[in-house]
């Protein structure tokens, strides 16, 4: 066989590998590529390209499934390599905090003595079966995040060219993805754990009765105040996906969690002056002291967006 030869059926079994719509071109290209490198070789050694050098050039070259890998179109990275330290902390992490707040629960619950399930192995068996595998939830729902943002991401077309940020700017408006995902996650756990708390004496039959008693919401709170907060948990949530996807901040995104930080303490304020919220009067003023600091909090991070969203970014200036 002739080495031409050789390099067309290499090329065949390249391609075939790849898309229809990409073959012509990768094949063209790749048997470009090759015929120069024999052409090179055969000039080094001084004597005309054979099947043997041609053999050669190839298994150095590479298997054709692993040539193929090189000219297909690249997809998305669900995570970053620079990020996976910090995902591996934020969802491993997650994980054993579940584990470690449900295990205490599980084997501090009262059971009685002569009923099945007291002893610590059942205990450990139905926790496993329940909250222990149950908290892989938390980097499932990580990765299920990612892969919507890096998916929504590739389909963006880029436009206009790249330019270089001036030195001595800090740029505000970046965001820290791995970040973005822990606050989404925190608000949609949070978002669950407020939603299924009404049900907690169906769901957790099991608990203790004074727990149960403790989390018993006011009736008129669970009537008018609560579910307003339904429509925030979702612009917040509409707002924490779209700065995943764009990785940035913008004048829309900035304006839109404006106007729902304003919403939130005004609802928060509602909560607390406007009568109970749990029936219980310790859960009640905890909560209430908890609301409080959650309305700082809120206050602080309102003031921040409308300084960075009034003010331009300053140069700092740099000592000559």
């Amino acid at each position: 066989m002739n080495p031409n030869d050789i390099i067309e059926t290499y090329v065949g079994d390249v391609v075939r590998h790849l898309a229809r719509k990409h073959r012509n071109d990768v094949a063209f290209e790749l048997r470009s590529l090759l015929a120069e490198e024999l052409q090179g070789r055969a000039l080094e050694v001084g004597r005309a390209a054979d099947a043997t050098m041609t053999y050669r050039l190839l298994a150095t070259f590479g298997r054709p499934a692993d040539v193929a890998d090189r000219y297909r179109p690249a997809g998305f990275a669900i995570i970053r390599p620079a990020d996976v330290p910090r995902f591996a902390w934020i969802g491993l992490g997650g994980v054993a905090v579940q584990w470690v707040l449900s295990l205490v629960a599980t084997y501090t619950a009262p059971v009685a003595s002569d009923s099945a399930g007291s002893d610590w192995l059942s205990r450990l068996g139905s926790w496993w079966l329940t909250w222990g595998l149950g908290a892989f939830w938390w980097p499932g729902f990580i990765v299920s995040m990612m892969v919507i943002a890096g998916a929504l991401a590739s389909r963006r077309q880029e436009s206009g060219e790249w330019v270089a940020p001036r030195a001595g700017v800090l740029d505000r408006d970046l965001i820290r993805r791995p970040i973005m995902v822990l606050y989404i996650a925190l608000g949609v756990g949070g978002a669950s754990i407020v939603i299924a708390l009404p049900s907690l004496a169906i769901w957790g039959s099991g608990l203790p009765g004074p727990l149960i008693e403790a989390f018993a919401f006011d009736p008129d709170f669970l009537s008018w105040r609560a579910p307003w907060v339904i429509p925030l948990w979702a612009v917040s949530l509409a707002v924490g996906i779209t700065l995943l996807v764009v990785g940035r901040w913008g004048g829309l995104t900035r304006r839109v969690a404006l106007i729902g930080n304003v919403a939130l303490l005004a609802l928060l304020v509602w909560w607390i002056v406007a009568g109970p919220i749990f029936e219980s009067d310790v859960a009640n003023g905890i909560t209430k002291v908890c609301l409080a600091l959650i309305v700082a909090l809120t206050l602080l991070d309102t003031v921040i967006n409308v300084r960075r969203l009034v003010s331009p970014i300053r140069t700092p200036t740099v000592p000559t």
